[in-house]
């Protein structure tokens, strides 16, 4: 403590030394006329250099500003000569808009604040990572319904849906797992506790795009600022900020497969901008889906509140629900009589079924996310925030007797998993000399596991129910040197657990009379450079940083139903040690023509040291048999390939962006056992992705999007032999073809549009993991925004 003190006071009395008496600069940041807080505003010149931050009324202010010609800038190439005099109080305000022209006064045109490569507000020009940015006009352009749709043509980034709307959908990144990319909302964690995995795959076909207000992609490890699950890379869904000016929007769709949506958000602030609120509302449902018969239905509602109490005060509040009810189908199943320890090139009717109705079988889900931050700027130098999130998850799902495969006798079994999870993250951002940035934080979390089996008979019905909790501390630094030219970065995290002891039902409690272990302690670090050069456009950058995830607390109790046995079987084990692993990346990026050209490559690598995978065979936990199998330690496997993209506005109406994505992953020892196939499964070796808008006018807008992959590997179980093989399926050739027309109404102040999106424009028939996927179709809308 007595050198963390002596540190504070030497910044403090080092600030003081350099601090002179001068003049007064201070003014309005905004952009497209919005608010902007905690933006940073710099005054340099060849001697010296001023960095403050906007409060929360967008307002920046630079007090002793020596006389003399200065430039003012908002952190980019962009930027306005100033004269500052003895003794003046100069205001200029900076207008920013999006593709604005630098040449008008008091205007320079906008570089993109980041937060996820560091936790904190970063501009993406100086980010030293791997990083992507969504806005809320991209998905507009692309009329994508799901969150999850809108990262099909992110780099390194592999989307599955297994089956049509409400089902399945997983995320790899690089080559890796589902559970290795780290969901957030909101910059908070959102997983489900009682997820197999522990992470959000379960609800991320329930994330829809209402009220969106950007998709913010970190790809490489994030485990030293986002913890668990972020092995891979880390995905922020961001709501928008509430505007003071009375706005919102209403959307009707209509599209085949028996598809309706509606969305609508409204929005506004008091005049004095203390207050402003906003909140959004959709409702997605397909009433007959691929097979005529996949009923689903979504409904997601989101609001936000937001109070400036004082000028340097800001607190807000959030909440975000979803509602969904899906009719699942049977697993595919393999058909005639197949090669033991062969890859099987996959021909539907052939040698494999695909999914088939299952009359009987249901999934209802819902989740409450509620958040309520604080941000208090203490200072031009030291702002502090905090944040706590609960968070509920619940699933049900239902089987019957019917359908194929293994079914229930005599009646309906039930599984109900009921999670919560509350975070609450507190930070200091603090800023010693103006080119530093140093974060300090604690986060404390507690997870609650409930999971219920109810069969068709009482005898086999249980209960259990968990709690663990963690604590954590964490540190994050920004450097920048030669004029912000060379970033650095770097940062650890210390996470320690504890786990309760679970409770169990009195009858068929698996696990009974075992004393559990803490998991072990988490140490990640992280660290990142960067060099831009600013005669050539051309920046270098290295990231490394090593990841873990703690074991599901499924992965330690979980159950299953066995039709065989009329009871729910064991499967976790609770002792498991976490998994961990270490990546690096390096890239390079470079813009031309006046940044109307932007290319970018990328290296990655990423070794799995130690899982958790699955065995057919394993070991009893106490008296407690895992009969079927059960989860346990292994050793993991490496993930390399390169990344590359190319952003290119060939006429200010014209944009297109493609990417490419080489990935070779290989697992040590074979996930599915004794197939002697270490190829990783799920992960194509080769992806392209397109995006070509055109803009006709100011009215009319074209979008275009297109994904191609390679062949890849999955695992089909036999219902008849109980065994698993490998199949070869072909890869995804998908297009989809958006056009929008808008107009405006009554004096300019309503904006209607009709749109409509033709998905799958060339009817490509595909099967993800042999699950049907859905064939040409189109939709059609009105919409109108205010």
């Amino acid at each position: 403590m007595k050198f963390i003190s002596s540190l504070f006071l030497l910044c403090f009395l080092a600030a003081g030394v350099f601090a002179q008496q001068g003049s007064t600069v201070s003014g309005k940041y905004t952009f497209n006329g919005v608010k902007s807080i905690n933006v940073e505003i710099t005054i340099y010149n060849n001697e010296r250099k001023f960095m403050t931050y906007t409060d929360n009324n967008s307002e920046y202010i630079f007090k002793n500003i020596p006389p003399g010609k200065y430039t003012i800038e908002r952190i980019g190439r962009f930027k306005k000569e100033i004269q500052v005099k003895a003794g003046e109080n100069l205001t200029v305000d900076i207008f920013a808009v999006a593709n604005g022209d630098a040449s008008q006064p008091s205007v320079i045109r906008e570089n993109v604040n980041i937060e996820i490569s560091a936790g904190t507000s970063q501009p993406i020009s100086e980010v030293s990572k791997t990083v992507n940015l969504i806005s809320d006009e991209e998905v507009t352009n692309r009329n994508e319904v799901t969150l999850t749709d809108t990262l099909r043509t992110v780099p390194g980034f592999r989307i599955q849906q297994l089956g049509g709307f409400g089902r399945t959908a997983n995320i790899k990144t690089r080559g890796l797992r589902n559970q290795d990319t780290a969901i957030l909302l909101d910059g908070i964690r959102f997983r489900d506790p009682t997820a197999i995995t522990g992470d959000a795959t379960p609800f991320l076909s329930d994330f829809n795009t209402a009220n969106i207000g950007r998709v913010e992609v970190l790809r490489g490890s994030g485990s030293s600022i986002y913890g668990t699950n972020a092995i891979g890379g880390v995905i922020d869904f961001q709501t928008p900020d509430p505007q003071r000016e009375f706005n919102g929007s209403f959307l009707g769709e209509y599209g085949g497969f028996g598809m309706t949506r509606f969305r609508g958000d409204v929005g506004a602030g008091t005049d004095d901008g203390k207050v402003a609120f906003t909140t959004g509302f959709s409702k997605t449902k397909f009433t007959e889906g691929i097979d005529g018969e996949d009923d689903a239905d979504n409904t997601n509602f989101q609001g936000r509140i937001d109070f400036n109490p004082f000028e340097s005060t800001n607190i807000s509040g959030r909440v975000y629900l979803s509602d969904a009810f899906v009719r699942l189908n049977s697993n595919p199943d393999t058909l005639g009589n197949l090669p033991v320890g062969q890859i099987i090139d996959a021909n539907v009717g052939q040698n494999f079924t695909t999914d088939i109705n299952d009359p009987d079988n249901f999934q209802r889900s819902d989740f409450f996310s509620g958040q309520i931050a604080l941000t208090q700027i203490i200072n031009p130098q030291a702002i502090f925030s905090a944040t706590y999130q609960g968070l509920r998850t619940n699933r049900e799902n239902e089987n019957g007797g019917l359908g194929v495969g293994f079914q229930p006798f005599g009646g309906t079994q039930f599984s109900i998993f009921d999670g919560q999870i509350h975070t609450l993250n507190t930070k200091l951002d603090w800023i010693p000399v103006s080119n530093n940035r140093l974060t300090v934080g604690y986060e404390y979390e507690l997870e609650k596991y409930g999971n219920e089996g109810f069969g068709p008979t009482a005898a086999g019905d249980f209960f259990a129910r968990v709690d663990q909790s963690s604590n954590t501390f964490f540190a994050q630094n920004l450097l920048g040197l030669y004029d912000n030219k060379l970033q650095i970065a770097g940062g650890f995290r210390v996470q320690w657990f504890s786990l309760d002891n679970p409770t169990f039902s009195v009858n068929n409690a698996p696990y009974a009379n075992l004393s559990l272990d803490n998991p072990a302690t988490a140490v990640t670090f992280d660290g990142a450079v960067s060099y831009y050069f600013d005669q050539t456009g051309t920046k270098i950058r290295g990231h490394i940083g090593n990841g873990y995830r703690v074991p599901s607390l499924y992965e330690r109790l979980g159950t299953f139903y066995s039709s065989f046995s009329q009871s729910f079987t064991a499967l976790g084990d609770p002792n498991l040690e976490p998994e961990r692993s270490i990546a690096f990346d390096l890239g390079i990026d470079q813009e031309l023509y006046k940044n109307r050209l932007k290319l970018s490559a990328t290296y990655f690598y990423t070794k799995l040291i130690d899982t958790i995978g699955f065995g057919n065979v394993v070991p009893n936990i106490g008296n407690t048999s895992r009969p079927f199998g059960g989860y346990l330690n292994q050793e993991g496997g490496i993930a390399r390939g390169a990344e590359f993209s190319g952003q290119v506005r060939v006429l200010d109406s014209t944009d297109f962006f493609a990417s490419y994505t080489f990935t070779n992953s290989d697992q040590f020892s074979p996930q599915v056992a004794g197939s002697g196939i270490i190829r990783t499964l799920g992960i194509p070796d080769h992806q392209f992705t397109l995006v070509a808008t055109q803009r006709i006018g100011k009215r009319f807008t074209v979008n275009f999007d297109f994904l191609a992959s390679s062949s890849y590997l999955a695992p089909i179980f036999s219902n008849t032999t109980f065994s698993t093989f490998i199949y070869r399926f072909e890869g995804n050739r998908r297009g989809d073809l958006t056009a929008r027309y808008s107009f405006l109404t009554f004096k300019e102040k309503y904006n209607f549009n009709v749109f409509g999106t033709i998905e799958n424009i060339f009817d490509n028939e595909y099967f993800e993991n042999g699950f049907r996927t859905q064939g040409v179709s189109g939709r059609i809308g009105l919409g109108l925004s205010f």
